[in-house]
């Protein structure tokens, strides 16, 4: 292999293009979600817990005063939930939003109120799925955030199609026969109810309850023979059973079971799901424009894999192609490998005398340099990439599949300082611990005094008490070559060493100014009193001379970007969570 990429022609290259260095795509890789974040297992939490749910909720009991009939509303609720199963994977942003949206529902219509195993397994997959969905949205705007920045000013057209009109009609097809099928279902509703308004109603009795054919067999008073009808639910009626038809000249039906609109309700399902998937994808495509336009570029080097048929990308300053960062799964491209060689060529190299002459293995491709058009984020979806190929054409490659960041390689040097983290010590779990318990005592008497006045003012209470307990428990400010990262109880701020202008401690805060309006600050962080009781500085004083001396010392800062597992992720989701089992529990004990 040469040591030198394969270089790109430079018309390829759109002007002021940056390169994508190490430090700055290091930065992009580790701001990748972590491993417990990953969307399979989130998705096999919820479907697991869904059947189980499903499978433990019992049959609906048909009768005349309650008959089984259409369910237009739990049918919109099965196409939220099997999208947000799908959107899992594609687009967690929105995937939280439907996740919320069933969740609600699920509780409104009471399916999560009755108190069971399963149930609260469906709960806490569900709260696993959200921390998850969290995680992965705060990752995209991160490395979008990180992207745009190594970028700068640069842009270029995309050279591939945003191909949002494809989407589009095929979800106005898919969504044009879900409206067709519900049309049909509300005929089948209509017609009933308007041939039940003039029908008798008349009593008969249950000869035989067919299961495996779904049929009712009954015989009328005053009758020689019987009368099949259909039944999704033959098994609630027993043999000598009595049952109410409805009767209209030669119409009839079962009282309890008059109409069956379940195969529209199935179509509605099966082309709704795949409608709106492809709507969201053609509305996503569309923010680009019906023609390319403008979007950031990155100058970086890619390889193809033989073996794993996928693209590896490298910073543009990697030139020895030892770190990746991210891949990409897509075919490899042939001609970048000279398989232009005629059979002379192949000859001179000894590779035409047969099989036993073959090498073992073939060489590994060359590096290439490349233009990378989009903002890549983990799971992101179409990008473009424009690659050097063999006789210096230059190749349009089509990132049409999610993009992964690459698994961590080697260090960084031992000589460079490392960022330097503070955080929350025994104290101030200690803190966290005692909040933690009024707020459980709080939600318990919330319930057991009932519904009043009362709750509007427990629930700003709460609110408050999580947000403390989670700063308590996880407080966590990380100074590295670019600024501080403030791990607070909702979200990781991250405020340049050039925008502080002073920090302090404020009795157990700690208090970071800025030149704009927005100053950061973490409360509480430990408990004054008792430290000094125990004869030791308080954690945020030790904390603040800490940060001042790095603040007005500038050759004492680290020399290294930090990684997004050292500044940790916000506690505060996961103790709403927490509360939310914990009232719901309480609910169901008292």
């Amino acid at each position: 292999m040469s040591d030198s990429p394969l270089p790109l022609a430079a018309e390829e290259i759109p002007p002021g293009a940056a390169a994508w260095r190490a430090a700055d795509a290091e930065r992009w890789r580790e701001a990748a979600p972590r491993p417990w974040a990953d969307p399979l297992w989130a998705f096999l939490a919820l479907l697991a817990s869904a059947v189980w749910s499903i499978a433990d909720t019992p049959y609906p009991v048909c009768s005349t005063a309650t008959p089984c009939a259409s369910d237009w509303p739990g049918l919109t609720g099965a196409v939220v939930q099997v999208l947000t199963l799908y959107w899992l994977w594609q687009r967690p942003g929105l995937a939280l939003l439907t996740l919320a949206g069933s969740t609600v529902s699920l509780f409104v219509d009471g399916t999560l109120m009755e108190p069971s195993v399963p149930n609260t397994a469906l709960l806490l997959a569900v709260f696993y799925a959200a921390a998850t969905l969290l995680h992965r949205v705060d990752a995209v705007r991160q490395q979008r955030s990180l992207a745009l920045e190594a970028a700068g000013a640069a842009r270029a057209p995309m050279p591939a199609p945003p191909g949002h009109r494809l989407s589009f009609a095929l979800a106005a097809l898919l969504l044009a026969v879900s409206a067709f099928a519900v049309w049909q279902g509300l005929r089948v509703v209509s017609d009933h109810e308007e041939r039940a308004a003039r029908a008798e109603t008349t009593s008969a009795v249950v000869v035989k309850a067919d299961e495996d054919d779904l049929t009712l067999k009954v015989r009328f008073e005053g009758a020689a023979g019987t009368h099949t009808f259909d039944a999704l639910f033959p098994e609630q009626h027993e043999a000598g059973s009595r049952v109410d038809v409805l009767v209209d000249g030669d119409w009839m039906r079962l009282a309890a079971e008059p109409y069956d609109t379940t195969g529209w309700e199935f179509l509605v399902l099966l082309t709704a799901v795949p409608g709106l998937a492809f709507l969201a994808n053609g509305a996503a495509a569309r923010r680009s424009g019906p023609v390319p336009v403008p979007v950031p570029v990155l100058r970086v080097l890619v390889r193809g894999d033989r073996d794993e048929d996928r693209t590896w990308v490298y910073a543009a300053d990697d030139r020895a192609g030892e770190r990746p960062v991210l891949y990409i799964d897509s075919l490899y491209e042939e001609d970048v490998y000279e398989e232009d060689q005629d059979e002379d060529d192949l000859e001179d190299e000894g590779l035409e005398d047969g099989p036993e002459d073959e090498p073992e293995e073939l060489p590994e491709p060359p590096l290439r340099e490349a233009v990378l058009f989009g903002t890549p984020y983990t799971g992101g979806p179409k990008l473009a990439l424009v690659a050097a190929g063999a006789e210096g054409e230059p190749l349009t490659e089509c990132l049409v599949s999610a993009i992964h960041p690459a698994p961590a390689r080697a260090s960084l040097p031992a000589a460079q300082e490392p960022p330097l983290v503070l955080s929350a010590d025994r104290t101030s779990r200690t803190v966290a611990i005692a909040l933690l318990l009024v707020e459980a005592g709080a939600v318990w008497g919330l319930f057991s005094d009932g519904f009043s006045w009362k709750w509007a003012v427990g629930a700003l209470f709460l609110v408050g008490l999580v947000s403390s307990a989670a700063t308590a428990l996880s407080w966590r400010v990380t100074a590295d070559s670019t600024g501080l990262w403030v791990r607070g109880p909702w979200r990781v701020r991250h405020v340049p060493w050039a925008e502080i202008t002073a920090v302090r401690a404020d009795h157990d805060s700690i208090r970071i100014r800025t030149t704009g309006d927005d100053d950061a600050g973490l409360s509480p962080v430990g408990w004054s009193w008792l430290e000094r009781r125990l004869g030791r500085s308080p954690a945020a004083v030790r904390a603040a001379a800490t940060l001042r001396t790095l603040l007005h010392h500038p050759d004492l800062r680290p020399t290294v970007p930090s990684t997004r597992a050292q500044h940790g992720m916000p506690l505060g989701p996961l103790l709403t969570g927490a509360t939310l089992l914990w009232a719901a529990a309480v609910h169901f004990t008292l």
